[in-house]
């Protein structure tokens, strides 16, 4: 199970809000979370929360991902009940003022929705996004890097329907028959416990040009992507993904 929770925060006071507010923001549902679910969620590596805070329109949105039943079971109920959240360090406190719902049910029905695309996949990168290799930060996507990192958290979190890809080239077969169409892409520093990372906002279009069930499986893993979001620290408010078909 997949659930995207779109939440639109107000503050108490006037004041500057940050993306890398989405920390706080999910150290403040993890307490509110049952049991031990926060030490238990981190425990595999592919933590099943993904979350981001963007401001649209003025307004501050707050998305949060879901992953998987357990997780749905455990943070579903907290985020229907939510009235409002504390930050402490920054002084402010934050109502929801309204709150949005979408679920894939499971990974058959988001390859359902796969087999009906058209092949085209624009991804709205709407905060810092960033890969890691061989203990570097990489600040520029590629086929490659965006496909690796969605069939890592697919495994992760989906573990009924596993993507085999025990020595990478599953991801690589599927990463080299997308094609970029078009891409513009502006740096962006994301800073997070003191530390700045270097990544990447903007958008891109991928064309998928593989056949059978390879394009649907591409298909299905680009619409997880918002879900799931794209790239390293997703839980932490980095790599939200807005999905757009054309």
């Amino acid at each position: 199970m997949m659930t995207r929770y779109r939440l639109a925060l107000t503050p108490d006071h006037p004041c500057n809000p940050r993306p890398e507010w989405a920390y706080r923001l999910y150290a403040a549902l993890l307490a509110q979370a049952p049991g031990a679910f926060g030490a238990e969620a981190h425990q595999d590596g592919a933590t099943p929360v993904s979350q981001h805070l963007t401001l649209e329109e003025g307004k501050l949105i707050w998305t949060v991902g879901l992953l998987g039943a357990d997780c749905e079971e455990k943070l579903s109920s907290v985020l229907e009940q939510l009235h409002q959240l504390r930050l402490e360090k920054d002084r402010v406190t934050l109502a929801v003022e309204r709150r949005e719902r979408r679920t894939v049910a499971d990974a058959e029905e988001l390859l359902d929705l796969a087999a009906r695309e058209r092949g085209l996949h624009t991804l709205r990168f709407v905060t810092a996004t960033a890969f890691k290799s061989q203990g570097r930060y990489l600040n520029l996507p590629s086929t490659h890097l965006i496909i690796q990192s969605l069939v890592k958290k697919w495994n992760g979190c989906i573990r009924e329907c596993p993507i085999e890809d025990t020595d990478g080239q599953g991801a690589e077969a599927l990463a080299a028959g997308l094609r970029l169409r078009a891409f513009r892409l502006y740096d962006r520093m994301y800073y997070l416990k003191g530390s700045s990372i270097p990544g990447f906002v903007g958008e891109l279009t991928l064309e998928n040009r593989l056949e059978g069930f390879q394009r649907q499986l591409a298909d299905a893993l680009l619409l997880f992507a918002d879900h799931a979001g794209v790239g390293i620290k997703t839980t932490l408010g980095m790599g939200g993904v807005e999905h757009q078909t054309e």
